[in-house]
């Protein structure tokens, strides 16, 4: 019986740890500097007048968000370049989600995927 009391406090102590690790996790990879916004062509004619169909994708994790929209210039401008998904402010909740603004965290890509 002593040496159960004496385990209760490692075992509460192993769970909290436990629990802080299952919080902090990111398993879409949403902090990760991993992101890129490409265009959507199976979109085009869904959103609104004067924005393009784009998508966030990361390919690391095989993770996309194709409710978004943006201008031609603006997608251009964020051809390649490299973000966190949490670093992209949307103006409007309504569908299709229009991108403010993306806080970038790293050079471009050499190459890019998207050909503008």
């Amino acid at each position: 019986m002593f040496t159960r009391r004496l385990n209760q406090p490692k075992t509460a102590l192993c769970l909290l740890i436990l629990s802080l690790n299952l919080i902090a996790c990111d398993p879409e990879g949403k902090k990760d500097c991993e992101w890129v916004l490409e265009p959507e062509p199976k979109l085009i004619g869904k959103t609104e007048k004067g924005y393009i169909p784009v998508c966030a994708r990361n390919r690391k994790t095989m993770k996309q968000d194709c409710r978004l929209q943006t201008s031609l210039e603006k997608a251009k401008f964020y051809s390649g370049k490299l973000f966190r998904y949490v670093d992209m402010e949307i103006e409007s909740v309504a569908l299709p989600r229009t991108i403010k603004t993306i806080k970038f965290c790293r050079k471009p890509q050499s190459k890019s995927i998207i050909g503008f």
